[in-house]
């Protein structure tokens, strides 16, 4: 999808519902209502899709995929509350694309209906959501690709060095669950990547002490350049502006 923007865009990926860190989405939230970005992209993996997952699961939550789809999308409907004005668009990452591989796997005669694709199963038009598949990205003033990414590096900035190597120009990613940066300087200039960091658990079940961060990313847009902001939350608290917000994972009234 190639758009034309002007003003703050903010980044929210890999919240995996059900796994997702929700008072962290709470206090993103929040800040997302107080300052009112023009754009709100998700670059994949809103949903888990733990259901139809290939690897072994626990069987007390096997059978929980509807609930955790309308999780997803009570969060997009409480996110478009809080930004009636704001443009939203989800891109599949590859756990949204679990459903697509379990379709042509396991019931290709289903693939077709119109009732079994993520747009639908998301309730993306109750909230205005506009919806692009895996590794389409979004590519926004024709020098900016916020994509959900399809490389994996064992270190924080790794996986942006990869996706620019991969891809060239700039852009930023989720899919690692790492925060991070790589520039580089050539003839024709600076350009750089970034890694998205997570809003997921940090603790999940299914892994033990993974290195991932959280975070999420503001890019402010003019017509021709763009500038990344890079929040980084630890221990439930981030800081903008010399202001720090979050409760440290408190409960809100």
């Amino acid at each position: 999808m190639d758009i034309k923007f002007q003003g703050t865009a903010l980044v929210f990926c890999d919240p995996h519902i059900p796994f997702q860190d929700q008072r962290v989405i709470r206090e993103v939230e929040l800040f997302m209502g107080w300052l009112q970005p023009g754009l709100l992209l998700y670059p994949g993996d809103v949903g888990d899709w733990y259901g139809i997952s290939t690897f072994d699961k626990n069987p007390t939550r096997a059978d929980n995929l509807q609930k955790d789809l309308s999780s997803v999308g009570a969060m997009f409907s409480r996110q478009r509350q809080l930004c009636p004005n704001a443009r939203m668009i989800e891109e599949d990452g590859n756990h949204e694309d679990r459903l697509r591989r379990h379709l042509w796997n396991k019931d290709p005669a289903l693939a077709s209906l119109d009732c079994l694709t993520v747009e639908k199963l998301y309730k993306l038009d109750e909230s205005e959501v506009e919806h692009v598949p895996y590794k389409e990205g979004v590519l926004i003033n024709g020098n900016f690709l916020v994509t959900h990414g399809d490389l994996i590096r064992a270190h924080s900035s790794y996986t942006a060095k990869g996706m620019s190597d991969k891809y060239g120009g700039c852009g930023i990613h989720g899919h690692s669950h790492r925060l991070g940066s790589y520039y580089r300087r050539n003839y024709f200039g600076v350009s750089g990547w970034w890694e998205n960091g997570c809003l997921c658990d940090l603790n999940p079940d299914y892994v033990a002490n993974p290195n991932w961060q959280q975070g999420f990313s503001l890019v402010h847009f003019t017509k021709d350049r763009f500038w990344v902001e890079q929040i980084q939350i630890i221990n439930r608290k981030f800081m903008y502006g010399g202001k720090i917000y979050g409760s440290g994972g408190k409960k809100r009234s």
